[in-house]
């Protein structure tokens, strides 16, 4: 961070001051640089060096019209860059919202007010090579008219992302709104999920939501080798950060990260096989050691049921945390069977008799399969509960024709 006195002097420089940098951005499929984030930064006569300008962007005290002004002229030079190089890449440009609301005003859009695609014309770039990430804003200004100008951007072929997933209160509203091409998450809760399960949790559902929409998932602040693991394992199509450079004053040989991506995909690709393979294993184990055991359970009656599943609580494995029976419509017909540890005494539920778990995604799954293939038993994915910060599965199993077992066990122990 420049020292204060510098910091209020930093925006009243001159036009040769303010620079492009570029950070390159991977695809993971070819594994080359296919783009490039601009990055503004200004140098700093005092210091002899480049310093960050994105604490002035996101600064509500600095003076918006002057920022404005250096947003263009550092956009300017790096799309005129591109020209003079005559390099194929994407160029990824930040916009922030409020800056559109502020600069566009009036009933009737100027179209040719619109800077970025003045730029497109005077320099002949193509616009599908450009695109542009509307940044964490707290936007004030009128929807409507940010939606148009996405549109205007998007009729000229220019794609939209969606930055800073993760921080911020809006995530949810500008994806709604916006759609984006591609969704970029933020390192601060990519850093904060190797520590916190919630947020491996939640990248998990960014990651999910990625897939839905069709919108290619970006992570940017990749520094180290788990960080990288993490974002390969969350579907990652594009990445970026320290982990393979800083930001550059030019652009670099789109192989040079090639065989560096490519070593740390095939140990990727290893662990997670092995992964994968331990939790096919675990399935197995209970299923060679427990089908049978629950595969006997007298179906006559619910009341025989529910006195034959009491019988056989303590044959249950250590991880089983609670157990119950419904009928094939989801009707729970007999109590809850449950636990809160493996040493600790089973409590029965009976006001849990009559719950209906029938629109349920993994009751409707597992009817499905019973029904598409026969199959009689399933798991669940691990889930998180809240109350426990433990990870758990279900494991659903027919009794006979007209009754499902749900057991819930403590994946995390098994």
């Amino acid at each position: 961070m420049l020292a204060e006195y510098e910091s209020q002097q930093i925006l009243s420089l001159g036009e040769g001051y303010y620079t492009p940098h570029y950070q390159p951005i991977l695809d993971v499929g070819n594994r080359n640089i296919i783009g490039y984030e601009v990055l503004g930064r200004v140098f700093s006569p005092e210091s002899n060096k480049y310093h960050s300008l994105g604490y002035h962007f996101h600064n509500p005290d600095t003076d918006t019209v002057r920022l404005v002004h250096i947003d263009r002229i550092i956009r300017e030079k790096a799309i005129k860059h591109v020209k003079e190089t005559g390099l194929k890449t994407k160029i990824f440009l930040n916009m922030m919202p409020n800056f559109l609301s502020m600069v566009y005003t009036g009933e009737v859009l100027d179209i040719k007010r619109l800077h970025i695609l003045h730029l497109i014309d005077k320099y002949d770039i193509n616009p599908n090579d450009i695109v542009l990430e509307i940044t964490e804003d707290k936007f004030e200004g009128n929807i409507e008219k940010l939606l148009y100008i996405v549109s205007l951007f998007r009729e000229r072929g220019i794609k939209i992302a969606v930055d800073d997933l993760g921080v911020g209160f809006s995530n949810l509203e500008r994806i709604g709104y916006i759609h984006p091409d591609i969704m970029k998450v933020d390192i601060k809760i990519m850093r904060e999920s190797l520590n916190r399960r919630s947020f491996k949790n939640v990248l998990s559902a960014i990651s999910e939501m990625s897939q839905r929409l069709g919108s290619q998932l970006l992570f940017e602040g990749v520094e180290n080798e788990e960080e990288l693991y993490l974002a390969l394992s969350m579907g990652a199509n594009l990445l970026q950060g320290f982990y393979f450079s800083r930001p550059a004053l030019d652009f670099q040989d789109k192989k040079r990260f090639n065989k560096t991506l490519k070593t740390s995909l095939e140990k990727f690709s290893g662990l997670r096989f092995l992964e994968i393979l331990e939790n096919l294993r675990k399935e197995q184990s209970f299923l060679d050691q427990f089908v049978n055991l629950f595969k006997d359970l007298e179906t006559s009656s619910e009341e025989k049921m529910t006195e034959a599943l009491s019988s056989i609580l303590d044959k249950l494995p250590l991880e089983t945390t609670s157990v119950l029976v419904t009928d094939m419509h989801g009707y729970q017909v007999t109590p809850t069977f449950k636990r809160e540890a493996y040493d600790l005494p089973w409590t029965r539920l009976l006001t849990e008799v009559g719950n209906n778990y029938a629109w349920k995604p993994f009751f409707i799954r597992h009817k499905a399969e019973t029904y598409h293939s026969s199959r009689v038993s399933g798991f669940t994915e691990p889930f998180h509960d809240i109350e426990t910060k433990r990870q758990y599965v279900l494991f659903t199993l027919n009794l006979g024709e007209n009754y499902v077992l749900i057991l819930r066990l403590d994946w995390e122990s098994y």
